[in-house]
């Protein structure tokens, strides 16, 4: 009887032994700065502080998967992640530091890094100014404009940010929202400001009702650049998302618009400022930041 009791005891304990070693994962809580990535799928929510403000963002998980593009040539399987996505879209609060240059002295870049950071113009008539400012979305800026704040802030923090890529945008768009769509226009209107709730404006970033994955307004509110799907391509930059002028019955996580020249109709210079839109008050842009192992990784279309 003691030798059919032997190995299963030896096997309960050599169990109990690998299990006390290895632990649970604990529960972690926000943390109040960008966590060391070594593992690619072990991301956390963290806030980060832009060096030399009082001004910060919370960034969000955004687990790996696959997500299906349209491109010239037919539906493209694409796989993305993981990555963080910013849990709001980008607020004048944070826009204001790198346009009129309000970090001290440049704290976190070196002076070459300062040297080579282009920054905006400052605007005539700030697009937009009747909504609101101190955590309204920022606005009206150019896709270069966005993709360049990415690199000011990459700069910054010594880590990567950057827009979207397509693929990124509608995968986050579809885990977080996909249920909220499909329930309806009420059901939408609690995590988007659309037309028919938005009375023709933005409203302050974090104030509907965040989605599954804990990110606020990415549909609605401003439609929101992505990145190129080539570098080389010639092709108008691309808002996606809607925003408070879309209609409930055309929002989803496919809806896009083109820049037109309708977006710098009244800009009086010639030829049209590369960082402000004069008449596109409906768009802005939200970043993504991607781990360290995956700075180089392919992110999708």
């Amino acid at each position: 009887m003691r030798s059919s009791l032997f190995f299963p005891r030896i096997a309960f304990l050599l169990a109990f032994g690998l299990f006390v070693t290895m632990g649970p994962a604990a529960a972690q809580p926000l943390a109040s700065a960008a966590p060391a990535v070594t593992e690619r799928d072990t991301l956390t929510r963290f806030e980060e502080t832009i060096p030399g403000t009082l001004v910060t963002f919370e960034m969000i998980p955004v687990p790996a998967g696959s997500v299906t593009i349209e491109t010239p040539d037919g539906p493209q399987e694409v796989e993305v992640g993981p990555f963080w996505m910013g849990k709001t879209e980008v607020a004048w609060d944070a826009y204001d530091v790198y346009v009129y240059g309000l970090d001290k002295n440049n704290e976190g870049m070196s002076d070459a890094e300062a040297d080579a950071i282009s920054r905006p113009s400052k605007p005539y008539v700030l697009p937009g100014e009747d909504f609101g400012h101190k955590g309204y979305p920022a606005l009206a800026m150019t896709r270069q404009a966005a993709a360049a704040y990415g690199q000011w802030l990459s700069a910054k923090t010594d880590r990567t940010y950057r827009l979207p890529t397509r693929a990124e945008w509608k995968h986050a768009c579809q885990l977080g929202m996909a249920d909220a769509l499909a329930a309806g226009p009420e059901a939408l209107e609690q995590h988007a400001w659309i037309a028919s709730n938005a009375e023709k404006q933005t409203h302050p970033v974090g104030a509907s009702t965040a989605d599954a994955l804990g990110l606020h307004d990415i549909i609605g509110n401003t439609a929101e650049f992505v990145a190129d799907a080539d570098p080389n391509d010639d092709a108008p930059p691309v808002a996606w998302g809607g925003s408070y002028r879309t209609e409930a019955s055309a929002v989803s996580c496919d809806a896009r618009i083109e820049k037109t020249a309708a977006w710098q109709r009244s800009d009086p210079q010639l030829p049209k400022s590369q960082w402000w839109l004069s008449d596109a008050p409906f768009v802005g842009f939200r970043l993504v930041r991607v781990p360290s192992s995956a700075s180089q990784a392919g992110g999708g279309e």
